[in-house]
């Protein structure tokens, strides 16, 4: 089991996927913000997939919301978010026509999440 975040960066014409592994915790957000500033600058849709991670530990919502925040702050982009637990997956997205200020992560999941029943 991978006791620490580790990461992958898959970078397209006009969007990027960070697929993250292991254990996520409040401290990684500095690290990967600046994985997303390194992204070339014509990239505007970020997807972080979660699918990997195997642990949350205390912070790693706010590692998610501040890593989303960066993005949007930064990139006046959109964002996809896809995690999965044993029996669910999930995605999550921001239209690039929403407006992006005033909005936060919890907001975006009770509106915008798709849910679908996973076998294995």
């Amino acid at each position: 089991m991978t006791t620490r975040l580790l990461h992958a960066l898959e970078v397209s014409d006009s969007s990027a996927t960070l697929y993250l592994s292991g254990r996520l915790a409040g401290h990684d957000a500095f690290s990967l913000r600046g994985v997303c500033r390194d992204i070339p600058v014509h990239v505007r849709t970020l997807r972080l997939d979660l699918h990997g991670v195997t642990a949350l530990d205390a912070g790693a919502m706010d590692t998610i919301r501040a890593v989303v925040r960066y993005w949007r702050e930064t990139r006046n982009g959109s964002f996809r978010l896809a995690f999965a637990s044993e029996q669910d997956v999930a995605s999550v997205a921001q239209p690039e026509s929403a407006p992006a200020a005033g909005r936060r992560l919890d907001h975006v999941i009770g509106r915008s999440a798709a849910l679908t029943g996973m076998f294995l």
